[in-house]
């Protein structure tokens, strides 16, 4: 037989170019639906094993598992049940069952197929006509399966309607119809019938009530219709008829053709267990099967070679032959426990497992177990790979991680010491200067006029001197706060942020005119403190190296890049020379003397800082006299990448 995922994508595969029928369902020797396919909304769906129902006490499963295989059972025409109750709103049903055998060719279950009585009654109603001849379709006890009045149909199945039969309302046409002998018409005052029958039971080997057994057309064609009519009327009926014939006929095909399909995967099942055991074989792992109770059935060579055990010597035994003595006993419990709720997962999860090879010895492993349901039995697919490597490779990571761990202490008592050190700098390093640089205004402004022009010299020296060291403090403490800031990544408007600085340096620098052209909705991935370093930088050395450009320029763009983000900075400044680039964004190196462009070679070694810490980078382009371009390359939101 074939396996369950085989069975429903069969199922679903036919049932989605016979949408006519409806239902198709799998039931085991007792009875139980063990795979139903239906239609929902137009689309094949395998219902989960919660929504399967008990069928062992409905007459079509008892008569269809009494059936010899290769035989067709057709239930009568009737309206579908559900749970013991009759579907809302009206299913008109015929079951199609016939017996499903294994190889030997042993009954294993039965295949159940319902079809959507409704195609054939909407069939037989468009061939009624206004002013033509009603069609009526009556079962063999004479109920009407479809009536000129809807609401005298289905009596055999409804209480409120037993008395709708053709046998109390139409007595005289009732008797012509179940005569052997009759010409297939009937007359009564009002109306003229045609009918005829079609046995789908000839052989009577099932009770009347219980087949499909015979069904009757009936043409009835009332008295005022009778002339110029009649010809057309028993065209009409006999279409009927030749419908009703056709459909079954095709529906017999059909199942035939299930069957042939289904022996025919049958045959192939040899071939496909010759290749389930080829790809055991191949697999990188130890594998065994086991049943229910834990006995082994199967064990692949890669078990033999990691246990050392010939497979002869595994099958049969109990599978606690490969667990560690201490741990045999408890392991039944586990596995009887894994067999009330069998599931795909990972043995022992959090565990260090060990299995036992056959000379006693110990082997770290990983399990990971599967439930396999076969047409017999349940079975338990048990994958063991070997876990020596992988075990050593995480004591490994585990003492690199306490390395680091101890590391990272240390870098924390050395950030602790910076900090430290930072506050000295800011404060105990500052009062000096400022009495440096305050005492020395104060006796310059005493001795004005008593000194000559080298001496005004020396303290104009000195207190240049403090005022640079007092900016050199500073731009040490901005580039050291770079280094520990922590980075909180977001969307920023560069181009936003960068008006914003470029507005305040214009404020500062009312005296000039400078052409500032900003990209318009730039954004990137930064934090929004870093960025405003990095811009403030850059935007800040433009204006600075523009100073003595006629017509200074300062352009910000974007550009495309695979790697990321890439937004530039660029100006017509004094450029620099590119064989010094490899000492750009290095502290306190300066390409330019301070005296033309006042600095402390900071700046662009804060702006290297902030892009590292962003995860991007930054380079420079230049040409002596021909300004500089400065590139940013920002690392992309992953959604984008």
């Amino acid at each position: 037989m074939q396996s369950d995922e085989q069975a429903t994508s069969t199922f679903e595969t036919f049932q989605r170019y016979h949408p006519q029928y409806y239902q198709i369902r799998l039931l085991d020797l007792n009875g139980h639906e063990h795979i139903r396919v239906e239609l929902t909304d137009g689309q094949p769906l395998a219902l989960p094993s919660t929504r399967l129902q008990d069928k062992s006490q409905r007459y079509y499963v008892q008569l269809g598992l009494q059936q010899p295989v290769g035989s067709v059972y057709l239930s009568p025409f009737d309206l579908n049940m559900e749970n013991g109750e009759i579907e809302r709103p009206f299913q008109p049903t015929i079951r199609v069952a016939t017996p499903i055998a294994d190889a030997d060719g042993q009954t294993r279950g039965l295949l159940v197929i319902n079809y959507r009585g409704q195609y054939l009654l909407d069939a037989l109603a468009s061939l009624d006509k206004p002013n033509k001849a009603a069609l009526w379709l009556v079962n063999a006890n004479g109920y009407w399966l479809k009536a000129s009045d809807p609401a005298i149909t289905w009596g055999f199945m409804l209480p409120e309607r037993s008395s709708a039969n053709l046998s109390q309302q139409h007595v005289s046409l009732w008797s012509q119809m179940i005569r052997e002998d009759n010409d297939g018409s009937a007359v009564s005052d009002d109306a003229m019938y045609r009918f005829v029958s079609v046995d789908f039971d000839p052989r009577n080997d099932i009770p009347l009530s219980q087949s499909l057994g015979k069904l009757y057309i009936v043409s009835e064609l009332a008295n005022k219709q009778l002339l110029g009519t009649s010809q057309h009327a028993g065209r009409i009926f006999w279409q009927a008829a030749a419908l009703v014939i056709l459909l079954f006929a095709m529906l017999s095909l059909l199942l035939a053709r299930a069957i042939a399909q289904r022996r025919a995967t049958e045959q192939s099942m040899a071939s496909n267990e010759e290749m389930f055991r080829a790809m055991i074989e191949a697999a990188p792992d130890a594998i065994i099967i086991t049943d229910t109770d834990g006995n082994i059935t199967l064990a692949n060579e890669q078990t033999t070679v990691m246990f050392d055990y010939a497979e002869q010597e595994l099958v049969g035994q109990k599978v606690e032959v490969l667990i560690p003595t201490n741990l045999a006993e408890r392991h039944v419990q586990h596995r009887s426990g894994y067999m009330m709720e069998p599931k795909s997962r990972p043995m022992g999860l959090g565990l260090s497992l060990y299995a036992r090879r056959k000379d006693g010895s110990h082997l770290p492993v990983e399990i990971s177990l599967s439930s396999i349901q076969t047409a017999d039995s349940k079975l338990v697919f048990c994958a063991i790979r070997d876990a020596t490597e992988r075990r050593t490779t995480e004591r490994k990571i585990r003492q690199l991680n306490e390395s680091l761990a101890q590391q990272n202490n240390e870098l924390q008592a050395v950030n602790s010491e910076l900090e430290a050190f930072s506050y000295s700098v800011s404060h105990d390093l500052r009062a000096p200067l400022r009495a440096i640089d305050g005492f020395s205004k104060i006796l310059q402004s005493s001795l004005e006029g008593k000194l000559d022009a080298q001496e005004t010299d020396y303290f104009n020296r000195i207190r240049k001197a403090a005022q640079n060291m007092s900016r050199l403090i500073d731009d040490l403490l901005m580039l050291a706060r770079v280094t520990r800031a922590e980075v909180k990544l977001a969307s920023l408007d560069l181009s936003r942020t960068a008006a914003a600085i470029a507005e305040r340096l214009q404020e500062s620098q009312p005296e000039r005119r400078i052409d500032v052209q900003i990209e318009p909705n730039i954004r990137v991935q930064a934090d929004p403190a870093l960025l405003g370093v990095a811009l403030d930088n850059l935007l800040g050395n433009a204006f600075k190296f523009t100073g003595n450009t006629a017509e200074p320029r300062i352009e910000i763009g974007r550009i495309d890049d695979p790697e990321g983000d890439v937004v530039f900075v660029r100006d017509n400044g004094v450029g620099f020379d590119m064989s010094y680039a490899d000492k750009l964004f290095t502290p306190f190196q300066r390409l330019h003397s301070a005296s033309a462009f006042p600095g402390t070679g900071i700046g662009l070694a804060s702006i290297a800082r902030v892009m590292n810490k962003l995860g991007g980078s930054i380079w420079a382009e230049s040409s002596e006299g021909h300004g500089a371009t400065f590139y940013m390359r920002f690392k992309r939101a992953r959604s984008e990448q």
